[in-house]
């Protein structure tokens, strides 16, 4: 149990750290584009993940349920940091770079829909917030298969059962009903500078959900092969010191 809770913890954190990646690269495309790209993301729009559509699921994961196996890994030493290498690699490097390129690439869509690279791309008007609009749902998208992949850190979140914790299902549906309110609500428009979108825009950021569970799949499988390599050479190094006693 305690082990549980603490790799719950670390499940929190990797989750909540990984969208200010998304949240920050934006930024920096629109810095080094010189204008030539009108800024993809709005300050009120990061406000709106971090204090509105991440919170649920990020709590949602607190209750996860201690993973298979848990108790086969070696002690963790007592100096390591909560926020170690690992995570934070994990949460800026993997998942983040892995969350921005959605991001940008769905602001990049919707322009190619409307006529970019031929025209310029729009830096005010409804193109321009349908634009935005879409780099903030593929951060909220993207993030509803993340919160899948910090459910278990070595084991496939298939066999753990993809809907077993419903507290999951219950953020998931809060911060798609969140991001709606924003896009659907009139007097929201100006303030989050969000549009509405269509059916082929959201059929773009949802074919993503996949694609980000089944790519940590692969990498959770290296790992699991990775530990069985360890401990089998453990187990054999250990019979031939027995052997040879």
């Amino acid at each position: 149990e305690g082990r549980g809770v603490y790799n719950n913890i670390r499940k929190f954190a990797t989750y909540i750290l990984n969208s200010n990646v998304p949240e920050a690269v934006p930024f920096i495309v629109f810095l080094f584009a010189k204008g030539q790209i009108p800024l993809p993301l709005t300050v009120m729009q990061i406000l709106a993940v971090d204090l509105g559509t991440d919170m649920i699921p990020a709590i949602a994961l607190g209750v996860e349920l201690p993973e298979e196996g848990v108790m086969q890994r070696p002690p963790r030493s007592q100096q390591e940091h909560l926020l170690n290498r690992s995570l934070l690699i994990r949460a800026f490097l993997f998942y983040g770079i892995m969350e921005s390129a959605i991001a940008m690439s769905a602001f990049f869509f919707l322009y190619w829909q409307n006529g970019w690279p031929g025209i310029p791309m729009a830096d005010s008007g409804e193109i321009y917030r349908m634009a935005t609009t879409m780099t903030l749902g593929a951060i909220v998208v993207t993030q509803i298969g993340i919160v899948f992949n910090c459910r278990t850190e070595r084991a496939s979140v298939f066999k753990v059962g993809l809907f077993s914790n419903h507290m999951i299902l219950i953020g998931i549906i809060c911060e798609l009903t969140v991001f709606s309110i924003l896009i659907y609500t009139p007097f929201l428009h100006e303030i989050f500078n969000t549009a509405p979108i269509g059916l082929i825009e959201w059929a773009y950021l949802f074919m993503w959900v996949p694609v980000v569970i089944l790519i940590d799949e692969r990498r959770k499988a290296f790992l699991r092969n990775w530990d069985k390599r360890r401990l089998d050479k453990k187990h054999n190094t250990t019979e031939i010191e027995k052997g040879d006693s």
